[in-house]
Parts: C-alpha cells; sequence; structure tokens
C-alpha cells in the first residue's frame, strides 16, 4: 500500500510519454531503426508523429562474496588499566545478494531535446529514519516505546525511487536537469553502475561523492564539446530526507575538458574510442547545515558547513589502456558554539580544540582489454577522514577481471580486495576496543593503541564474483 505512488507514478509517465491521444506503435511498427528486443535497449514505443517515446527496462546484478576480516577484542573485562591484553579473533563472512534490482522507463517528449528518466530501485531501503511514539497506557506501569524504522534498520527489500527527473538540452552550449539525480561531484560517482571498470566503485568515491539529491541543474559545452560545464542547486539532504531541513541549499559547480569531442562518463576500455583521448575535470561542493531554533533548552544551536573539491584526469589508449586518477578534499567547520558537534565528526580535530576539519582521498585505477571480451584492471584507493588524527586511514587495493559475454549487457566480474583500517579509523575493530562499550570504561587518553599490546590494524580481504544483465 505505501508504494502504490510510485506505480502510479510509473503509469503516468508511460502516458505522457505515449501522447496520450496518439495511437502507441512499438518502435518496429514505425519508419524508424529496429531494435531487437532484449539487447540491453528494453522495449521501446512511440506515438505515430514520433513526438513521444518510451522505453522500458530492468537490469540487475547477482553476487557472492566471501569477507574475511579481523575483529580484535579485549581478552578479559576486568582489567582497566595498561596494559591491556587483546586478541584478533577474526572471521569470514559468506553472502549471496542482488545489490542492485532496478525498473526504468526513459524517453522522449514533444521535443526531441526534452527527455525524461524514471528509475526504480526494488531492493534498496526507502529513505530517511521513521519515527512512531506510543504513548504510555498507565502512567504509573507501562512505559512509552519510540519505534524506529528506516535508515536503521535495513531490510534490503523496500522499493526505492532513484532517478526521477526532466533533462532538456535545446542548445548544446545551454541545458538544464530537474528532479532527483546525481549532483555533478565525484567523477567516479557519475559513471553509470553498469558501465563500471569493477564490481564497485572505490572507497574514496563512496566517502566523498555526495550521490543523488533533489534540484537543478544548467549544463552545457562548447560547439567541439571540449569544454562542458554543470551548476547545480539542491537540498543537501541527498535522499535521506524528501524535504530540506533548514534554511540554506547545497551548490555544486563542475568544470571538464578534453583533448578532442565530448568528455566520457566511462570507465571501461571497452566503452573508449579507437583513437588516444585525455580528459580532465574539476568540481566543488558546499552544503550548510543551519540550526537556528529548537524547542529543546539544551540543544546546541549553531552552523556546520562542508565544502570539497575534486579533480580527475583520465587517459584511453586506443581502446586498449587506460589511467583513472582522481583527488578529493574536504573541509568540515563548526561553529564555536557548538564545537562539541566535531568531537562526533572528526576526533583528531576536537582533541586539539579545532573548529575546523579536513579529511582527502584519492584513487588510482588502470585497465588492459584483452580482445574484445576481457578485462584486467586494478586500483589503489585511500581515505583519510581526519587529518589531524594519527594512522586513521581506511586503504584498499584492488584486482579485478571482467569477461563481456554480450558487452555490459551481460558480464561476469570477479574482484579481489584488501582492505586495510589502520588502528584509529572508522569503523576498524582496533578503535571499537579502545572505545570500549556500556561496561568497559574508554580508556584515557583517546585514542591510544600502545595501551593494548599487540594492537594493530584491521587487514581484511574481500571477494566478489559477480554477474551482470540488462534488458
Amino acid at each position: 500500500m505505501a508504494h502504490r505512488g510510485l506505480w502510479k507514478s510509473f503509469a503516468v509517465v508511460a502516458m505522457v510519454a505515449l501522447g496520450i491521444a496518439e495511437t502507441p506503435l512499438l518502435a518496429e511498427e514505425t519508419g524508424g531503426s529496429k531494435k531487437p528486443v532484449g539487447g540491453g535497449d528494453g522495449v521501446s514505443f512511440s506515438s505515430e508523429s514520433g513526438n513521444f517515446t518510451l522505453q522500458l527496462g530492468f537490469w540487475g546484478q547477482t553476487r557472492f562474496q566471501a569477507y574475511d576480516r579481523d575483529q580484535w577484542r579485549r581478552t578479559s573485562r576486568g582489567i582497566l588499566t595498561a596494559p591491556i591484553p587483546v586478541e584478533n579473533v577474526g572471521l569470514t563472512q559468506l553472502n549471496f545478494d542482488l545489490p542492485l534490482l532496478r525498473v526504468y522507463a526513459r524517453g522522449t517528449m514533444f521535443k526531441p531535446w526534452l527527455t525524461y528518466k524514471l528509475e526504480i530501485s526494488l531492493v534498496e531501503n526507502d529513505e530517511g529514519l521513521r519515527e512512531v511514539f506510543i504513548p504510555a497506557l498507565d502512567p504509573t506501569g507501562s512505559q512509552a516505546v519510540l519505534v524506529r524504522a528506516g535508515a536503521e534498520s535495513q531490510d534490503g527489500r523496500t522499493v526505492k525511487l532513484i532517478d526521477d527527473y526532466i533533462d532538456g538540452v535545446p542548445l548544446k552550449t545551454v541545458g538544464f536537469r530537474l528532479g532527483q539525480f546525481k549532483e555533478p561531484f565525484g567523477r567516479q560517482e557519475l559513471v553509470r553502475d553498469t558501465d563500471l571498470q569493477m564490481t564497485q566503485r572505490s572507497i574514496a568515491s563512496r566517502f566523498f561523492a555526495p550521490g543523488r539529491d533533489r534540484g537543478v541543474e544548467l549544463k552545457g559545452a562548447t560547439t567541439t564539446g571540449k569544454i562542458g560545464y554543470f551548476v547545480g542547486v539542491f537540498n543537501g539532504t541527498g535522499l535521506t530526507a524528501r524535504a530540506n531541513t533548514d534554511s540554506s541549499l547545497a551548490y555544486a559547480l563542475r568544470l571538464t575538458g578534453t583533448s578532442e569531442g565530448p568528455y566520457l562518463d566511462i570507465e571501461s576500455n571497452l566503452d573508449a574510442p579507437e583513437r588516444f583521448h585525455a580528459q580532465g575535470g574539476v568540481a566543488w561542493y558546499n552544503n550548510s547545515q543551519r540550526t537556528t531554533a529548537s524547542s529543546d533548552p539544551l540543544d546546541l544551536l549553531g552552523n556546520v558547513e562542508e565544502s570539497r573539491i575534486d579533480a580527475d584526469l583520465e587517459f584511453f589508449w586506443k581502446r586498449r589502456v587506460n589511467l583513472l586518477l582522481e583527488y578529493y578534499q574536504s573541509r568540515i567547520r563548526v561553529d564555536d558554539s557548538i564545537a562539541l558537534r566535531m568531537k562526533l565528526i572528526c576526533f583528531g580535530a576536537y582533541n586539539q580544540g579545532l573548529t575546523t576539519c579536513n579529511q582527502q582521498g584519492y584513487n588510482a585505477q588502470t585497465g588492459l582489454l584483452l580482445g574484445d571480451h576481457q578485462e584486467l584492471s586494478a586500483r589503489y584507493s585511500m581515505v583519510d577522514s581526519d587529518r589531524d588524527l594519527d594512522r586513521d586511514r581506511q586503504i584498499e587495493t584492488t584486482l579485478n577481471y571482467t569477461y563481456f559475454f554480450n558487452r555490459h549487457v551481460l558480464r561476469w566480474s570477479t574482484s579481489l580486495s584488501f582492505l586495510k583500517l589502520e588502528v584509529n579509523a572508522p569503523g576498524s575493530s582496533g578503535l571499537d576496543v579502545q572505545k570500549g562499550d556500556a561496561s568497559i570504561p574508554t580508556i584515557a587518553p583517546f585514542p591510544n593503541p600502545g595501551a593494548f599490546p599487540g594492537l594493530t590494524d584491521d587487514d581484511n580481504k574481500l571477494l566478489i564474483t559477480q554477474l551482470q544483465w540488462v534488458f
């Protein structure tokens, strides 16, 4: 019942695309070019005049993964002063998964340059955290209940709206996009999921790229396509909230340049041009969270502002070899009145009494196409989420093999990643050991891995084998 609105929206788009009053025809019945059904382009329809078109399709990925990870823990809960003995009780997790399963509708309406897209995920959690407060029936007895669901309890089975936008390019130099879509920041994030060179994006891309949001974007390029631009204004909440939660907006700017022709949002050498192609881009993103009023007299009032920059450079050599480079930097600033919040964002900066936190990351990726069906690729990626804290980096080294049965329409990929979480890195079991829990106090000073003899970094390994299919 909760998701009828999405399917109604899907039906409305279909009706609009077909022109409602005009007779819908299969593409094969029109005078246009014929496309075989099942070749990765879904099923296409067109109005008799050709002013309205509709393409329906779906695609998915089936994955098996083996995750071998370290798990540090204290050997005794009763020892609370250094030296505190620890042990590694690491484990291997085996899992079958459907990471992506999506249905889409796209096409043109009224004009050839006016397009639309609606894409729905069938295996992702819905937006945001929902709370339902149930008051106590008997004030002297039973307690009230706060039911929380959403981001904290993702079941992986909820329908979720991914893309929903109108795209217009009346002139090559000036165009627009309006609705819900990816912000123009993070080069690897802007490559379609189906066209990635590996089974998943780098840890740096997943950490720094804001992803999708709701807003409007102006875009365009020179007549040769060598220089392009994107300027966008967004809610700044991503997909965690339907509406903006404060009085500020997020802003994004991206500029691109190429040696020849348009900038290519590709990774695999399979999609590269036959001749040498070089390109690059720079991007800027700014988002402020403003708190100006609260009913809680103890609430901290103030602003949190984040600015990010991104630079990328790509080289493709005659559809055989490529080199993809990307660098990220982020700076987070909080007001003096809410400096305590820095403790949750960047503990190293907080320990030094700073109200700013600097973050950086990068990834370097290369690939070699063997014939028309096989590609080998490798990647190195790093994230430093708090440059004022030592030994807190996350490092990824990945090797990948892909066999293309039918280009990206049917492909099988296998990747092996070595993931190092330094002992003070977010998410590492070494950091959890130092934090303790409700019954074990945090050792002072924190973090202090030297108080735990033998405690080292988490050295994890992740094996993924994945089949992708597109209809």
